[in-house]
């Protein structure tokens, strides 16, 4: 088996309570060509110095100010050196032979970028938290299986759309084929959808992304979110604001024309309620609306950059959505 370099970038704020199970699983793994980056939003949790003085052998970024996911794992990318680039929340605990299996789903075809790991819910391990990320005709994405006992439906590989960014294996080449403005995950999006979206454009440039249901670990979801805060607001209105305007610029940036027209009726279906729920209980939320506006030349300008390199056609894009209509499962920060 072909072992070529793996690096690990993990995304920290405020998160040291979590980071050993994380780490020590890393650490353990049967893989023997790996190394470890952590990328630390500004933590105020004494992480930084605590990572330093117990995991000296894992590479350190800390930053002055929270930049975000997105922008902290294009750092992370860029100041690492293995050909495959593990994406790895800090509440996710990978079992021993995590890394090896992966590696050994990508290297089966220089054509695939992206393999999606089997995540396990960690409060509840015997059902599933992930089995690849899919997207639906309302322009969703959401992880298969989500919620359901792992009963062995899921444990045969097979193509899928992407991988959830909590856990997800990525061929360098292809995040250098598909970076725009020298950006992997898109830094506008500061956090929520990032892994949607690149897999939307790597689908476009003909990547194939695969499932590999013996990479097993367990994901204690949210609590890895770089914009948990403590005390009684927790996340109230600033993760679903992005999640809203995030999910609206993935689809401006990445779907055609002629597609969206063809399922708009479901997408207005589920979005006006959403808005006008929205408007109700947390209007707050629906700024994400004026972000939108505030963003919209900045996604249209990226557009044009990812529709001039796109290698599929519509009618091969359209089968990910009818597909995934039919396919239960799903997960939706907003």
């Amino acid at each position: 088996m072909n072992k070529p370099l793996v690096s690990v970038i993990i995304v920290n704020w405020n998160h040291g309570h979590l980071l050993p199970g994380c780490l020590d699983g890393l650490l353990a793994q049967e893989y023997p060509n790996l190394d470890i980056t952590v990328v630390d939003n500004a933590s105020e949790d004494g992480s930084p110095a605590w990572i330093a003085l117990r995991y000296p052998t894992v590479r350190l970024w800390p930053f002055s100010d929270n930049r975000g996911f997105a922008a902290a794992f294009n750092w992370g990318v860029d100041h690492s050196q293995g050909d495959l680039i593990l994406s790895l929340n800090p509440d996710v605990t990978v079992t021993k032979r995590f890394v090896a299996e992966l590696v050994q789903a990508l290297v089966q075809d220089v054509e695939i970028g992206i393999v999606a790991p089997k995540l396990l819910q960690a409060a509840e391990p015997a059902r599933l938290d992930s089995t690849g990320l899919f997207i639906d005709r309302r322009r969703r994405p959401y992880d298969r299986g989500q919620g359901e006992r792992d009963l062995g439906q899921y444990d045969t590989m097979l193509d899928v759309f992407g991988a959830c960014g909590a856990a997800a294996l990525y061929r360098r080449s292809m995040l250098t084929n598909l970076a725009v403005d020298g950006e992997y995950f898109d830094e506008l999006f500061f956090a929520y959808y990032e892994d949607a979206d690149l897999a939307w454009r790597a689908q476009l440039q003909g990547w194939r992304g695969v499932y590999a249901p013996r990479a097993v670990a367990l994901h204690a979801r949210g609590q890895g979110d770089t914009l948990r805060k403590r005390g009684r607001t927790g996340k109230s209105s600033t993760g679903p604001r992005l999640a809203l305007r995030n999910r609206y610029l993935m689809t401006i940036k990445n779907d055609s024309l002629t597609c969206f027209r063809k399922d708009l009726h479901l997408i207005l279906a589920g979005e006006l309620p959403r808005l006008a729920y929205a408007a109700v209980t947390r209007p707050a939320i629906l700024c994400g609306l004026v972000d939108l506006a505030r963003l919209w030349p900045s996604a249209v300008r990226k557009r044009r950059q990812i529709w001039r390199r796109r290698t599929v056609d519509q009618a091969a894009m359209r089968r990910w959505f009818v597909a995934s209509a039919r396919t239960e499962g799903k997960s939706d920060p907003c």
